[in-house]
């Protein structure tokens, strides 16, 4: 019993120190009809409370992505590289976008599946979308699944309502 609340204590301190993303580009700015907009969205979730992983984009970091947050990044059109950092995971998981400009792109955060047992560590984390084909790294644990627009949509503003 000792150790189970010396473990909660721990898990919960963790989370409270992972409550904000941090953002490195501006956010409030209208999407210029020639760029692309990516949505980058991590759900709220006790199994996915420990950690705010790095976000790069083509090698430049634009974020770390706090539980149950989200943070946009504009680019121009044209091929993209997408990768998440976990904690100690110097590769990350990597993939590719092609933007199409006046578009946006939602992904959320979500384990790296390997087997058919990585269902029920999706559903505990609020992950829907489809899995995007990408190179973990052999200590990745996490990688992004694509939403639709709609759904996208739908969890930006619950998100954006949690916070407000």
């Amino acid at each position: 019993m000792r150790n189970f609340a010396l473990l909660f204590f721990v898990a919960v301190v963790l989370t409270a120190c992972n409550a904000t993303s941090v953002v490195l580009e501006p956010q409030s700015r209208q999407l210029n009809a020639g760029m692309a907009r990516i949505f980058f969205i991590r759900h709220s979730s006790f199994l996915a409370s420990l950690g705010k992983p790095d976000v790069k984009v083509d090698d430049k970091l634009v974020g770390s992505l706090a539980v149950g947050s989200y943070f946009v990044v504009d680019r121009p059109p044209g091929p993209h590289r997408i990768t998440v950092y976990g904690a100690m995971d110097s590769v990350g998981w990597q993939t590719s976008l092609d933007l199409l400009p006046g578009t946006s792109y939602y992904l959320e955060l979500g384990p790296v599946v390997i087997v058919n047992m990585d269902a029920f560590r999706l559903e505990s984390m609020g992950v829907t979308g489809q899995p995007l084909p990408g190179r973990p790294g052999p200590n990745s644990p996490f990688m992004f699944y694509v939403l639709d627009p709609s759904a996208g949509a739908a969890a930006v503003t619950r998100l954006s309502a949690r916070s407000s």
